[in-house]
């Protein structure tokens, strides 16, 4: 499938794509060594593209996929020939691999773009959704802190209000991740909303199914979503990064929410310029998870504006720390054997605003094998 060109996405979003890196931006990641976990996903592999040409002293690619993997290497090292490139193919939920990685290393930052991201798919899928964005985080920035690396956690709108395990399982992350902070360890949040145009994104199916003469599917003409392109959200975060001096949790301004019947009438009007022919536009419903308008803050947090002017703070109650580590211990046994209803109840404890749909309720307990062994869930995890 052919990507969208930067002229494709300004007419998607109907405003130019933002230039938002300065020169001194640039010029500040000289000479670091940057570790990105997740790094053949969307926006790890986007994260790559924009350090590497930074003169980092090392960048570090960690992700499990071994396809993706070596697709970003082999495409980063063409384009950079003198880049100190080192990759990393290991689960982010292995402890004692994350751990060697961040020793082995030594990352001044550590970009954490790991997870699992599909709301419809992490709804059927408890075990492997907490597995990955739950455990896999708390392995990740304590691996970050115990070499006193700096820890971007990458988060989603869909953390704010969770009505999807994906959301909820990001916001527990989140509270995973403050919850380490200390005088010399200052972790950061950042949340943002969808990268038109990433694999498996909604941009990305409604042009495969109009090459192939299907309807496009939406789920509702009235939903809306937040948009931005991949290079938008990492140079946000790079700033961010930067900038930030505090344990808190960012998320960047994305303009307007657009509509998603508005988004498939320019998705095929676009598409008609290159001489597809128009296909039907087929109204599916909400699916299970899924809300009518996303949001990017929630939960009474109170925001503040930073010195850059799309970058907010928010100021967030921290979850109960007794709780927290209770539930962190219990999703990793209940995980281990399968036990997908009482990790869904353990996340509940902790994200008390999590709106559980009925259909995961459901897939939990169709899915519960309770004595698995150990170490019998891991599976591939790329954002």
């Amino acid at each position: 499938m052919t990507a969208f060109s930067e002229a494709d996405l300004e007419f998607l979003l109907q405003r130019p794509v933002r230039r938002l890196l300065t020169d001194a931006d640039r010029r500040a990641f000289a000479g670091r060594r940057v570790l990105i976990t997740g790094a053949g996903g969307s926006i790890g592999s986007e994260l790559a593209r924009r350090i590497a040409p930074l003169a980092p002293q090392r960048l570090v690619l960690l992700d499990q996929s071994e396809l993706a993997l070596f697709q970003v290497e082999r495409e980063l090292s063409g384009q950079f020939p003198d880049l100190p490139l080192e990759v990393v193919l290991t689960d982010v939920a292995r402890a004692g691999a994350m751990d060697h990685a961040c020793r082995a290393h030594r990352p001044h930052v550590v970009y954490h773009a790991a997870a699992y991201k599909h709301v419809t798919m992490a709804e059927r899928a408890v075990c492997a959704a907490a597995d990955a964005n739950i455990l896999g985080t708390r392995c990740a920035v304590d691996a970050a802190r115990a070499v006193g690396a700096r820890f971007v956690l990458i988060s989603s709108d869909k953390a704010a209000t969770p009505q999807s395990v994906m959301g909820a399982t990001k916001r527990f992350a989140e509270f995973v991740v403050l919850s380490r902070t200390s005088k010399t360890f200052q972790p950061i949040v950042v949340r943002f909303g969808n990268v038109l145009g990433s694999s498996g994104s909604v941009l990305t199916i409604m042009r495969e199914q109009v090459r192939q003469g299907r309807p496009i599917p939406i789920t509702d003409p009235e939903a809306t979503r937040y948009f931005m392109t991949a290079g938008e959200a990492v140079a946000l975060v790079m700033k961010t990064e930067l900038q930030a001096r505090r344990a808190e949790t960012y998320w960047l301004d994305m303009g307007a929410p657009v509509r998603i019947g508005t988004l498939a009438d320019r998705l095929l009007d676009l598409e008609a310029r290159g001489g597809f022919v128009r296909v039907a536009v087929e109204h599916i419903g909400l699916r299970p998870g899924e809300k009518l308008r996303e949001e990017l803050s929630s939960q009474g947090l109170r925001m503040c504006p930073t010195r850059h002017r799309r970058i907010w703070v928010a100021r967030q109650r921290p979850a109960d720390p007794a709780v927290l580590a209770r539930a962190v211990d219990s999703i990793g046994r209940d995980v281990s054997r399968g036990d997908a209803t009482a990790v869904l109840a353990a996340i509940e404890r902790v994200v008390d605003d999590f709106a559980v749909s009925a259909q995961a309720r459901a897939a939990a307990a169709s899915h519960t094998v309770h004595a698995r062994p150990v170490g019998s869930l891991r599976k591939q995890r790329t954002a």
